[in-house]
């Protein structure tokens, strides 16, 4: 096989690995937010990474995000019953940075079963580690309740990291 199509083989693997990668950080912040993990909710983040909620305000820094774990009204919702859930995200890498646009919604149980209690558009800015893994820089989410802003982020699908 010669050296550039073994090239063109490698970057497709790359990309691919990345983007699996991409997908194991975003989902994974559910399973773990949900088992009470605060280390693994920590380890999808950088130090100064951002979790932005358009209805609720800004979360700095991992350790006060790895906080949401131990926060009294996470408890209610994960004692009642709910799961933090993320759509398959549209990816865009561009070299050591990504961003991932999905949806995401918290189904909680209740009186008459179970409903969607938090539906939110999404757009997650990640950026690659010295070590190849990708930890999310910024995560800023909408509630999707007629908030323009939530269309408006998704339509910003193929706005690459470039266009933070």
């Amino acid at each position: 096989m010669d050296n550039t199509l073994q090239g063109l083989i490698a970057a497709r693997l790359q990309k691919l690995e990345d983007q699996l990668a991409i997908y194991q950080v975003i989902n994974g912040y559910g399973y773990a937010v949900d088992g009470l993990n605060a280390a693994a909710v920590g380890e999808c983040y950088v130090d100064d990474g951002i979790y932005a909620v358009g209805d609720i305000g800004e979360i700095r820094g991992r350790e006060t995000i790895e906080a949401i774990t131990r926060d009294p009204g996470h408890f209610a919702y994960v004692g009642a019953g709910c799961a933090h859930m993320s759509t398959v995200p549209h990816v865009i890498i561009e070299g050591d940075k990504a961003v991932a646009t999905c949806h995401t919604m918290v189904p909680m149980h209740g009186e008459n079963g179970f409903f969607i209690g938090r539906l939110s558009a999404s757009r997650i800015q990640l950026d690659r580690q010295t070590d190849g893994s990708w930890k999310i820089v910024h995560r800023q989410n909408y509630m999707l309740n007629g908030d323009p802003a939530a269309s408006q982020l998704l339509g910003r699908l193929k706005e690459g990291p470039a266009a933070a």
